[in-house]
């Protein structure tokens, strides 16, 4: 009987040329799959391990983490004794590469990202390049809810592979280079890594915890792959005068299509007319179907004043309208929900209509701020109750409370715990605060604490 000794386990453990043990507890406590063809057993403690487990090496120099080896570890060092590999995203509970800087990854998660950051795809075994290749055309449902294991981008995006139904990456990430120098960081190469560090992109702003990015680790500065692809210099329908620049971090910037303020924020920007666009900004969705409207609302790029029939206030920013129906809206304004189940204010669910006219509303006046609610434009409105308030002002009152859309009829719940929110308070004596003045979900104005009351019909 030959017997070897494993980290892992207390005792000793045997070889077994070809593992045929039909036990449902045959899996591997190393990657916790079921165990075939050589392995070593405890069969004491039930205690199996694949081959590629028993030799895993006990530490790892992984290209894609280069500043720090990755030791080898028989279950994750946190309470739960869990991690989410940073690779495929999955959840690890047995065998993990483990870094001090909470990196986390399955053996062979480890193993086969390491063979793609050496760029021998072709020594997976048993499987050559050409038969790793799938269709994008033909990806299956599974595939349609799979991001590439690299970029993080959908996997049907573009052609990629797929190795032992667990590994999906696009083809061309299998080509990016190790290191890429940058016009925005030219004072060293951006590394291609897993992002340890947390870092959100210096383009889009968006952090990326899972996957691989490029990044500068001494000067913490990250950019995605897509990003890294961007172009620095674009032409724009919205300002056809002069190209767009990328420049990064201005202190102020008013973009013009979505009209807000965003600090720091990179952008595209013509210097020459003082015209900029949030990078986030500059390809909006062509289509967008929301559940407040039976059409899709589509793109309208031309800038040009106009009134949301959703909300019933103005914009001047990029649009989207609804040709068959005439609508015009903000983007925002697309994902409002349709119905406001248990409205706090009143009791009854509230509906969102684009058309008043089709209810008998005698009162014109919102229920909430006590003006006027324009027919011609969207509110939300309890036509059983002649009950109606603007669609802001009803989206408003609602953000206190819990959103309850399965169907049941509990009352919402305050969130947290508080129907007000304090403006000034006083301090009496060591323990004693008194609010004195409040916001309070019932009424358009704030409320003042008072002792004495005047008249007594309130």
């Amino acid at each position: 009987m030959e017997l070897h000794h494993h980290f892992s386990h207390e005792h000793p453990l045997e070889f077994i040329e070809e593992h045929n043990l039909k036990s449902e507890k045959a899996n591997c406590s190393g990657c916790g799959e079921k165990v075939s063809g050589p392995s070593y057993s405890c069969t004491e403690c039930e205690f199996y391990l694949d081959k590629k487990c028993f030799e895993a090496s006990p530490e790892v120099n992984h290209p894609f983490h280069p500043n720090h080896s990755l030791k080898l570890l028989a279950s994750p060092p946190y309470i739960g004794l869990w991690a989410i590999c940073a690779f495929c995203d999955r959840r690890c509970e047995n065998f993990v590469y483990h870094c001090s800087c909470k990196l986390d990854l399955h053996v062979k998660c480890a193993l086969f990202s390491k063979t793609i950051a050496e760029n021998k795809i072709g020594e997976l075994e048993g499987v050559s390049q050409k038969d790793l290749l799938v269709s994008s055309e033909n990806g299956s449902k599974e595939h349609e809810e799979t991001n590439c294991f690299a970029c993080r981008k959908p996997l049907l995006d573009s052609p990629f592979i797929s190795f032992d139904s667990r590994f999906h990456l696009h083809k061309k990430c299998l080509d990016l280079p190790i290191e890429v120098n940058h016009l925005f960081h030219s004072q060293h190469p951006l590394v291609l890594q897993f992002n340890s560090q947390r870092l959100p992109c210096q383009i889009c702003q968006i952090t990326q915890p899972r996957g691989l990015v490029y990044c500068c680790s001494p000067c913490e500065f990250t950019l995605h792959i897509a990003c890294v692809e961007r172009p620095t210099r674009i032409n724009h329908p919205c300002h056809r005068d002069h190209p767009l620049i990328l420049q990064l971090n201005f202190k102020s910037l008013l973009c013009q299509i979505c009209r807000e303020t965003q600090a720091l924020s990179p952008a595209y920007y013509c210097s020459a007319c003082k015209f900029g666009v949030h990078v986030r900004c500059v390809s909006p969705k062509p289509s967008i179907k929301g559940e407040i409207h039976e059409h899709p609302f589509t793109l309208f790029w031309r800038q040009v004043p106009f009134i949301c029939d959703a909300c019933g206030t103005s914009g001047a920013c990029t649009s989207y309208i609804c040709s068959p129906c005439g609508l015009i809206v903000h983007e925002s304004c697309i994902s409002l929900q349709p119905i406001i189940k248990r409205f706090p204010r009143h009791g009854h669910s509230i509906s969102h209509t684009f058309i008043l006219g089709k209810y008998e509303i005698k009162s014109g006046k919102c229920k909430i701020c006590h003006e006027e609610v324009n027919s011609k434009h969207g509110c939300y409105c309890c036509s059983d109750c002649n009950y109606i308030v603007h669609t802001n002002c009803g989206i408003e009152a609602y953000r206190w409370y819990e959103i309850f859309d399965d169907g049941s009829e509990e009352n919402g719940e305050l969130l947290n715990n508080s129907a007000f929110v304090v403006i000034r308070e006083t301090k009496l004596g060591d323990n004693i605060v008194i609010p004195t003045e409040i916001k309070h979900l019932s009424h358009p104005h704030n409320l003042i604490f008072s002792n004495d009351v005047k008249d007594d019909k309130y």
